[in-house]
C-alpha cells in the first residue's frame, strides 16, 4: 500500500509539474523590453528668460545671480533641469521616448507661460530656458575649459541657467537684462565664449558642461532641437564643395 501511495504522489507531481511548465514561455519576448525613457528636451512658445549671454553672474555659495534677457520667441527646456518637482514628474511622465510631446504639448510648457512654475515654496512668473537668440555672434570662439588641463587659465566655476526661477529686476544695471536668475553652480569643466574661460567683472559665465559640445563637428553631440537651421542661418552665403566621389 505504501508504494501504491508513493507512485500516485509521483505522478500526480510529474502531472502538476507538466502545468507549470507549459505556461513558461521557451523564447523571451523582445517586444516588452524597450524602456521608454523621459523626452531629454521639450519645446514651448512664448515668454521667457535668456541667459546665453551672461558672462557676469555674481556666486552666492552654490546659487549665482545672473542678469539675463527676455525674450518672446520659441524656447527649449531640458527636462532633467526642472527645478519645479510636480512639472518635472508630469512632464517627464507624459513626455517620453515612445510618446514625446509635440511643441506646447509639455506641462512645464503652461507652468512657464501662466506663470506657474513653483521652487521652494516660491512661484515664479519667469524661467530661465534656451533659445538660439544671437547664436551667429555669441558662438564665434567656443572654448574647451578644463580645470584639470596643465596651465589652465579661467574660472573654476560656472553658472546652469537651465530651467532657473527668475525674478523682475525694477532697476536694472543693463535694460536691456530686466531679469535676475538664481542659477546652479557648476564645478566641472565647461565651453567658454569668445575664446575665454573668465567671467566678466569678477563674475562667472552662464554656461554647459564640455560634454554637451562637440569641437571637431562644431555641433551639439545629442540632437538639439532646432539646430540644424540655425546652422545654416549662421553659416557664410556661398555654395558647398561636393564630396570628391560626386564630381
Amino acid at each position: 500500500m505504501r508504494f501504491m501511495r508513493a507512485s500516485i504522489l509521483i505522478v500526480l507531481m510529474t502531472f502538476l509539474i507538466g502545468i507549470v511548465m507549459a505556461d513558461v514561455p521557451t523564447e523571451i519576448d523582445d517586444t516588452h523590453n524597450f524602456t521608454d525613457e523621459p523626452q531629454e528636451f521639450v519645446v514651448c512658445t512664448g515668454w521667457h528668460a535668456l541667459c546665453t549671454a551672461s558672462p557676469d553672474c555674481k556666486m552666492h555659495g552654490d546659487k549665482a545671480d545672473c542678469d539675463c534677457m527676455r525674450v518672446n520667441e520659441t524656447h527649449i527646456v531640458a527636462t532633467s533641469e526642472i527645478q519645479d518637482t510636480m512639472v518635472k514628474n508630469l512632464t517627464q511622465a507624459k513626455c517620453t521616448t515612445k510618446h514625446p510631446c509635440d511643441v506646447d504639448q509639455a506641462p512645464v510648457c503652461n507652468a512657464i507661460k501662466y506663470g506657474q512654475y513653483k521652487v521652494d515654496n516660491v512661484t515664479y512668473d519667469w524661467v530661465s530656458t534656451y533659445s538660439y537668440r544671437g547664436w551667429c555672434s555669441l558662438w564665434l570662439k567656443p572654448t574647451a575649459c578644463d580645470q584639470n588641463a596643465t596651465s589652465y587659465i579661467g574660472d573654476r566655476y560656472w553658472a546652469v541657467c537651465d530651467a532657473a526661477p527668475c525674478t523682475e529686476n525694477q532697476n536694472p544695471s543693463n535694460p536691456d537684462k530686466p531679469l535676475s536668475c538664481q542659477c546652479r553652480v557648476r564645478d566641472e569643466s565647461f565651453v567658454g565664449f569668445n575664446d575665454s574661460c573668465t567671467g566678466d567683472n569678477g563674475g562667472i559665465m552662464s554656461s554647459m558642461p564640455l560634454w554637451a559640445w562637440d569641437f571637431r563637428n562644431n555641433t551639439y553631440p545629442f540632437p538639439m532641437p532646432g539646430y540644424e537651421y540655425v546652422q545654416g542661418a549662421c553659416a557664410a552665403l556661398k555654395s558647398d564643395p561636393l564630396p570628391p566621389s560626386s564630381r
